[in-house]
């Protein structure tokens, strides 16, 4: 099990550590620790009362401290996060540090991140009075190994040889192996196994004509880099139906993201609330979400919906379709690029 999981386990059993350090490079489990934490120390009806979140940057150590030594208002207990702890002035991290043995036992603090280097001041007089948890970028064998984790908690089997194949493909962002793996997960269907074949084809040899980047292109409203990107996929062997159905999927949840953005909803609680989850490319999706307007979006779902039924009925063919789908959605750029 990985060290995400052992701490992930550990939560979900109420085993909770007073204090927590959690740091290093890899944000994704970083915050995927800070979700966890947030679902089962703090109920949701409680957090107005018990739940403290402050950013490193723009908070001072009074602040934090008036929250870590208050208990709980209601309920059994309280929660305060700090992210880029490490971006305060060493002044202030180091009184924090001085008050963590002060802190209730009905409290739990958790105190988040960069890399640190074990000789800092702070770090060790933190490190003594808490859980300190530090997730890195996974490499090789020890992504490779998360990897298969993650399929099977998806219900598949990554074959011989398909993890090691992605990991030389996509590189060491946990992020992009979980996008890639969903992606494969929908590629292969009812199938329970994800083969080497599978990951040549659906992840593409080349990561700059896939349909993330295709995504990517239309969020950014770039027609003609659309049109190239989607022609190309085309020609590597990617189905519409496939291309269809994963641009419906994105312009759903970037109208999901327009709504909770006009509720002025942060980043953190969009992608929570659209993708249950913290999602890496949250930011691509708020500012894709704010590059149309809410009947642009309802457009682009309703074209794709037809060209959907369209394909399925024989009335496109796939290269007509691919061009379509794109036209539509951003305007001209009609036409297969040369």
């Amino acid at each position: 099990m990985s060290d995400f999981g052992k701490f992930a386990a550990s939560i979900k059993k109420g085993q909770l550590s007073k204090i927590y350090f959690i740091h290093g490079n890899e944000e994704y489990f970083i915050s995927r620790s800070i979700d966890l934490l947030l679902e089962n120390v703090v109920p949701k009806d409680q957090r107005s009362f018990n739940l403290d979140v402050f950013d490193g940057t723009e908070t001072n150590s009074e602040a934090i401290l008036s929250s870590i030594l208050s208990f709980p208002f209601v309920g059994d207990r309280r929660l305060t996060v700090v992210r880029r702890f490490d971006k305060m002035e060493k002044k202030q991290r180091i009184d924090v540090a001085d008050h963590l043995g002060d802190v209730p036992d009905s409290n739990v603090v958790c105190l988040v991140a960069g890399e640190v280097k074990t000789t800092d001041e702070t770090f060790k007089k933190i490190s003594g009075s808490a859980e300190v948890v530090t997730f890195n970028h996974l490499k090789g064998a020890e992504l490779s190994e998360f990897l298969k984790d993650t399929a099977r908690s998806l219900g598949k089997e990554l074959g011989p040889g398909a993890s090691d194949l992605l990991v030389d493909m996509i590189g060491d962002s946990v992020g992009d192996a979980i996008l890639e793996l969903e992606k494969l997960s929908l590629y292969v269907g009812d199938s329970k196994l994800i083969g080497i074949d599978d990951v040549t084809t659906a992840v593409g040899k080349s990561r700059a004509f896939n349909i993330f980047e295709l995504q990517r292109a239309i969020g950014e409203r770039k027609a003609a880099r659309a049109q190239e990107i989607a022609y190309k996929m085309l020609v590597n062997g990617e189905k519409p139906v496939y291309i269809n159905f994963m641009l419906a999927r994105y312009f759903l949840n970037l109208l999901e993201v327009k709504h909770d953005l006009g509720k002025r909803m942060n980043p953190k609680d969009i992608s929570s609330a659209v993708f249950g989850r913290w999602n890496p490319f949250i930011t691509e999706y708020t500012s894709a979400a704010n590059a149309y307007s809410v009947s642009e979006l309802k457009k682009a779902i309703a074209v794709l919906l037809d060209i959907d039924s369209k394909l399925k009925s024989g009335g496109y063919q796939d290269s007509e379709a691919v061009v379509v789908m794109v036209s539509e959605i951003l305007g001209g750029g009609a036409g297969s690029p040369t």
